[in-house]
This record gives C-alpha cells, structure tokens and sequence, in this order.
C-alpha cells in the first residue's frame, strides 16, 4: 500500500514552529504494529490515522500514536488532523466530532483556526512535599509555589516564573526515590501563570518515546482546573493564552476559552493555529487488522 502523509506544524502559525504532527488521511488497511512503527519512523511526538467513522455522530476515526505507544487523546492530533483534513478539502464542516479510543471529541473550526472540547479531567493525588518535587525539577523548593497535584495523566505543578521554567532538569530517578513510579515516570507539567497567561513545559511520560513537547493540547484542561481548584484561576477569567516549546526551539502558542458555573469550571476549548510543512508518500503492509 502506497500511504500518502502530511506533516504540519501545530499550535503555530509559523513553518518549524510548533508541535509537529505526521498524519495519514487514508490509513483503512493498516494494522496497529504497522502504524506503531510508522509513529516510531517519523518520530513525532505523535502521528494520526484516519479512517471511516464506524460512529454515525462522527466525522471521521482517529487513531494516534507516539514513538512508543499508542494514545486514546492527545490534542495537537486533533487539531492538526482536522486542519489537514480541511486543507486537503475532506471535511469542510465547522462544527463535528472525531471517534477516538477516549470516544468522541468535539471540534470546530472558526476561519483557518480550529477547536476542540477535552475531556473532563479527574483530579488525584496532592504532594504538599516541596523538597522532593524541586530535586525531581533542579530547582530550589522556594520556587515552587503550592501543592503538586495529578490531573488527568499530568502531574501539575506551580513554579514562580519563566525563568524558573527555563531551568528545570528533570531527574526521573530524583522522583521514583520519593514518588509512585507510575506518577514520577508519567507526565511531568511544570507551569508558571499568571493573570491569564501561562508558560509551561512539558516532559512526557517515559513510555512516549518523546522528552519533552513542544505544545500538549490535552495538557490544557487538566492544568486549568488543577489552577482553579488551588485558587490560582480566577472564576471570571475566559481566555488563557499558553506559552509553551520555546525552552527547545519550537514556540508554541495555545489558546483556552473557559466558562464557569460559579466557582467551577464547566467547559473549556482549546484552539491553535497549524502550519503545512511537507508531503509525501511510504510503502506500508497492508493487514486489514484494525
């Protein structure tokens, strides 16, 4: 099977900016190994495969992987896919949904920028242990501000400012001395925010093949309700803008629209804009093993 793929760069309107993304609009045929490997050969931090939606509510399914695994949600995925799809002149509908493995994920576009709505994230476990958490982050406890807190598959945490951020170096081996293995190899979100505007970095879980992302969509839900349940969000703010990749050379920029119903947060969308960078084409086994 000669696949056809698109790489854009997410969360940017800008060529080598961003998160990039490799998407495959055609991918019926293809079994899991095959796009594992695929993922592993472009070595994004994920690519996308299309295929006919077997939901009738759903525009098309999406299934997406990283170098090392494949992922039920991410957001850079869904929003690039859906702005290839619509640059490729496949889907030119403004408001529909994607079937993924989480199951179906709203989006719509507004002009050339696209949206989505994330799932609701759970919020888990607080570590109040400040020294433990700055050794895993290089950084002195001082600059950590708060309570560390999973949310969703993030472990979140407050630092002082972007300066702070710039000088984080993860110790994995720092945080499986005084974490849960699964929190201290998972995802590791160090944020700095303030007044509706955050900088934040990103160092993927270990099983993702990837270190640190350039802009995680799906990391944007779990950090805003992780900053309004510690009262760092403001309940009358609807708009964040999120700074995140310019510790590696890939500026990113996210967007958040929020609404509230009284002290929580109902809904949140996160939109971005996305860049075509290259296409091509590869010869790939067909199984038909989905």
């Amino acid at each position: 099977m000669i696949a056809a793929f698109h790489q854009c760069d997410v969360f940017t309107d800008r060529l080598f900016g961003g998160n990039p993304l490799a998407v495959v609009p055609g991918a019926d045929g293809l079994d899991s190994a095959t796009m594992q490997a695929f993922a592993r050969e472009m070595n994004c931090s994920e690519s996308t495969f299309v295929f006919p939606a077997r939901d009738p509510r759903a525009a098309f399914r999406v299934r997406i992987f990283t170098p090392g695994r494949e992922l039920p949600f991410a957001g850079h995925p869904t929003i690039g896919t859906a702005w290839t799809l619509h640059r490729l002149g496949l889907l030119d509908a403004t408001e529909f949904a994607f079937e993924m493995e989480i199951g179906l994920v709203p989006v719509r576009r507004e002009g050339r920028r696209f949206w989505m709505r994330p799932p609701v994230p759970e919020l888990g476990a607080t570590f109040a242990e400040r020294a433990s958490l700055a050794a895993g982050l290089g950084i002195a406890s001082t600059e950590i501000l708060g309570a560390a807190r999973v949310a969703g598959p993030f472990l979140c945490i407050r630092v002082a400012s972007a300066a702070v951020a710039a000088e984080i170096e993860l110790d994995r081996s720092a945080l499986r001395a005084r974490l849960d293995p699964d929190v201290a190899d998972g995802n590791v979100l160090a944020i700095c925010y303030d007044s509706g505007r955050a900088a934040v970095r990103m160092f993927a879980a270990v099983a993702d093949g990837i270190g640190e992302d350039p802009a995680t969509g799906s990391a944007v839900a779990p950090m805003l309700h992780f900053l309004a349940a510690s009262g760092a969000l403001a309940a009358d703010c609807t708009e964040v803008e999120i700074e995140q990749g310019r510790w590696i050379g890939r500026t990113s920029t996210l967007f958040a629209r929020l609404s509230w119903a009284g002290s929580e947060i109902s809904t949140i969308e996160v939109g971005g804009d996305c860049v075509h960078a290259f296409s091509s084409e590869i010869a790939l086994p067909v199984t038909d093993v989905r």
